[in-house]
C-alpha cells in the first residue's frame, strides 16, 4: 500500500463546500472581476437549468490551454469533473 492510499480520507468537504475543487473555483470566480462579471452574466442570461452547464462550459474554456494534454490535462479534467457547478451557481444567486 502506498502512503497516499493509507492517508486518504473519505470526507471531501472543504470550508463548507462539497469539496475543495468547488470551493476553489467559486473563490476564483468571485474574487477576480473579469470572472465575476461573467458569472453574473451567466446567472442573469440563462435559465436555472442551464446556468450550471454554461458555467462549466465557461470555466473549461478559460482553462483550456495547449498544456492540457498528458498529465496536466488529466489532472485538470479530473479536478473540473469534481466541481459541483449547481452549488457554485446556487451560492451566487
Amino acid at each position: 500500500m502506498h502512503v497516499a492510499e493509507a492517508t486518504q480520507t473519505v470526507a471531501t468537504e472543504y470550508n463548507g463546500w462539497s469539496n475543495r475543487e468547488t470551493w476553489l473555483v467559486n473563490m476564483w470566480l468571485t474574487n477576480e472581476r473579469c470572472y465575476y462579471d461573467e458569472l453574473c452574466e451567466i446567472i442573469k442570461n440563462f435559465d436555472l437549468d442551464e446556468q450550471a452547464e454554461e458555467l462549466e462550459r465557461y470555466v473549461r474554456f478559460i482553462t483550456d490551454t495547449d498544456n492540457s494534454i498528458g498529465i496536466v490535462g488529466d489532472l485538470l479534467n479530473t479536478s473540473l469533473g469534481r466541481i459541483d457547478w449547481v452549488e457554485v451557481v446556487a451560492a451566487n444567486q
